[in-house]
C-alpha cells in the first residue's frame, strides 16, 4: 500500500506526465474533429470496420513487439524492478529508449482499450433508435475517435521506427569505436 508520500509523488508526476503530453494531445483531437466532421457525412461508422480492425491489430503487433523489446534488450532494466539492491545504474540514452518503448507499449494498450470500448458503444447505440441530429452527432464523434486513435498509433509506430533506428546507429558506432580500438 502507498504512504501518502508516495501517493503526492505519484499524482504529482502523473499530473506533469499528463502537462507534457496535453499540448500534443489537443492538436491530434483538434485534427480528428475536423477531419470527423468532415468524413462524416461522406462514410458511416461501419465502413470504418477495416480501418478499426487494421488499428486494433497493428496496436496488438507494436504493443507485443515493444514489450518484447523491452524485456529481451534491457535485462538491466527488468532486474532493477525485481531485485534492486543487485543492479548497476542504467546509462541515460538507454533510460530514455525505455522510456520511450514503455510510452509505445502504454499508447498501444490504451488504443485496444479503447477499440473494445468502442465496438461495446457502438454495438449498443446502432441498436437505439435515435434523432437524426443526435445521430450525426455520433457519427462525427465516432470517426474523430477512430481518426485520434489512429493518430496515436501512427506515432506510436514512427517512435518504434525512430528508436530502431537509432539502436541501429548506436551498434554500428559501437562496432566502429571498438575496431579503431583493436586497430590501436
Amino acid at each position: 500500500m502507498l504512504t501518502k508520500t508516495q501517493l503526492s509523488e505519484f499524482l504529482c508526476s502523473l499530473y506533469e506526465f499528463s502537462k507534457s503530453r496535453a499540448i500534443f494531445h489537443t492538436i491530434y483531437i483538434g485534427i480528428s474533429l475536423v477531419i470527423g466532421s468532415k468524413v462524416s457525412s461522406i462514410i458511416s461508422l461501419s465502413e470504418l470496420t477495416p480501418v478499426i480492425g487494421t488499428l486494433q491489430n497493428i496496436s496488438a503487433a507494436v504493443f507485443t513487439l515493444a514489450g518484447i523489446w523491452i524485456a529481451y534488450s534491457y535485462p538491466q532494466a527488468i532486474s532493477a524492478y525485481t531485485s534492486p539492491n543487485s543492479v548497476k545504474l542504467i546509462p541515460t540514452d538507454e533510460t530514455k529508449r525505455i522510456e520511450n518503448l514503455v510510452l509505445i507499449v502504454l499508447t498501444s494498450a490504451f488504443v485496444i482499450s479503447s477499440l473494445l470500448v468502442y465496438n461495446l458503444l457502438y454495438t449498443s447505440i446502432s441498436k437505439m433508435t435515435i434523432p437524426p441530429d443526435l445521430s450525426e452527432y455520433f457519427r462525427v464523434i465516432g470517426a474523430s475517435f477512430i481518426f485520434y486513435l489512429s493518430f496515436l498509433q501512427l506515432k506510436a509506430i514512427s517512435v518504434v521506427m525512430i528508436t530502431n533506428i537509432s539502436f541501429v546507429n548506436e551498434l554500428h558506432s559501437k562496432r566502429t569505436e571498438k575496431k579503431a580500438h583493436d586497430d590501436l
